[in-house]
């Protein structure tokens, strides 16, 4: 969800496997760097385990 345009900082819901809800705000540079990471790790996952 995007809290505010200028500058850009968005609100992500996450939620752990025991239900527990967790608020993290993001602005652009920390957003773009969130999406390389999870990049990153689902691409090991594609590899196979080491």
């Amino acid at each position: 969800m995007v809290i505010s345009r200028n500058p850009l900082i968005g609100k992500l819901l996450l939620i752990t496997e025991d239900d527990e809800e967790i608020e993290l705000h993001l602005e652009k540079d920390s957003a773009e760097a969130l999406i390389s990471a999870l990049g990153a790790f689902l691409m090991e996952g594609a590899i196979g385990p080491l």
